[in-house]
């Protein structure tokens, strides 16, 4: 096989991938991209998939680690829902192993719709947002609404399932975000067993991209989100053998 690269962080937005690319980047046997989301599979949607430049993606990370026996990784957490993200990737190495990380999809929601306030992007009412996603979300037909998603991102069964149909089960890892925020080392440790490099003691890392505000999410946004999402939750859990935990649904 050409060179690839080893794995990808592969989902969730707002689930915890900053802290975790960072965390890798500590360890002296795995060698991240130059940046964290390379954004390669998920930006061409007219593109067959054997016309992709591997080339240009591969400016993105440094090949004398991986000669010298690192592990090349990157994350780029929009492509498990991105549609044809993840085909795109297993046509480039179907031997690639695969992390997502999985955060109860009610704060997920809301901590995308912050990140999205932070930046400017959004400037409606939670509440509007998340009961008119579907309607405000048709402005890109036939694509996806990269921004217009809060909760549609959330939505992990189908994700998973599609990942469970690409790659065997050897090659997927699947974490709690609430895991590694609380007590990183025995993921970490969970992480670098996956990827077949030595067991490391990480340097706790800071919150990374965590809102600054004490803005609280309105109990009626709460309720509306919990029964939009429990059906999906709790047949994310059963794909994964996972007890509910903290989740709300």
């Amino acid at each position: 096989m050409p060179k690839r690269i080893d794995f990808m962080i592969a989902g969730v937005q707002k689930g915890g991938t900053t802290s975790l690319d960072a965390y890798l980047r500590q360890h002296p046997d795995i060698a991240m991209a130059k940046k964290k989301e390379v954004h390669f599979f998920d930006k061409r949607p007219k593109t067959p998939i054997r016309a992709l430049d591997y080339a240009l993606y591969h400016r993105q990370f440094d090949w004398s680690a991986q000669t010298g026996g690192a592990k090349l990784g990157e994350a780029t957490p929009i492509l498990t829902w991105w549609t044809g993200a993840m085909e795109r990737l297993w046509r480039y190495n179907p031997e690639i192993r695969v992390i997502m990380l999985l955060r109860d999809p009610v704060e997920r929601a809301w901590s995308h719709f912050r990140m999205d306030k932070r930046l400017q992007r959004e400037g409606a009412d939670f509440s509007d947002v998340i009961r008119n996603e579907r309607a405000r979300a048709r402005r890109t037909l036939p694509l996806q609404d990269r921004e217009r998603s809060q909760l549609a991102r959330g939505y992990y069964a189908p994700q998973v399932r599609n990942l469970m149909r690409l790659f065997p089960d050897e090659q997927l890892l699947f974490l709690r975000s609430e895991d590694l925020s609380t007590e990183a080392q025995p993921v970490l440790e969970r992480v670098t067993d996956f990827l077949g490099v030595d067991r490391f003691d990480f340097v706790p890392e800071p919150r990374h991209n965590s809102a600054t505000d004490s803005a609280e999410m309105r109990a009626e946004d709460r309720a509306f989100l919990e029964d939009a999402f429990r059906l999906d939750a709790g047949d994310t859990r059963r794909l994964l053998g996972w007890e509910k935990g903290s989740w709300s649904v």
